[in-house]
């Protein structure tokens, strides 16, 4: 009997452990573009998408390995976030805390709810001369990092070559 309740035990553990290196290895979100709002460098709207199969949690973001001047998840309910998306007075569009929301996996986002269900979120982080971002966030109770390499365009590169 003590056999078989440690084989249980054992098998349980390797399972779990099993199932937590998959999840390490293979993190749910992931970084799908950014963009300057308004033409604004300091200002960089970050798209994100939950590839999981359970909502996950948002906890910190730290831009260059400090905290930002201001960071707010951005929830659409319409269209994605591109270049000249107008943001601050789009109705289909609010600004939350980072931990007020969580974030919904993008498969069962009902795609024909447009205006009504969040169809996409990004993060909207003001600070200078951003060049990386370090997402801190929790997935099914365990802690991730997501670290994402931002690239200065042409206009940034000019502004630090005059300077």
């Amino acid at each position: 009997m003590k056999k078989i309740f440690f084989v249980f035990i054992f098998s349980v553990l390797v399972v779990g452990a099993t199932f937590v290196i998959y999840l390490k290895s293979n993190p749910p979100l992931v970084v799908n573009g950014y963009t300057s709002v308004n033409g604004n460098p300091d200002i960089r709207l970050i798209e994100i998408e939950n590839k999981g199969i359970r909502e996950l949690q948002l906890q910190t973001i730290l831009v260059d390995e400090k905290y930002p001047e201001s960071a707010k998840l951005v929830v659409s309910k319409s269209e994605p976030f591109e270049v000249g998306t107008e943001i601050e007075n789009n109705v289909n569009m609010t600004f939350h805390k980072l931990t007020q929301v969580r974030i919904f996996p993008s498969q069962y986002i009902d795609r024909q709810a447009i205006g009504k269900q969040s169809q996409h979120y990004a993060i909207q982080v003001n600070a200078t001369s951003i060049q990386k971002v370090t997402i801190q966030y929790n997935y099914l109770k365990i802690p991730f990092t997501l670290t994402a390499e931002l690239q200065a365009n042409s206009a940034e590169k000019n502004d630090t070559k005059s300077k």
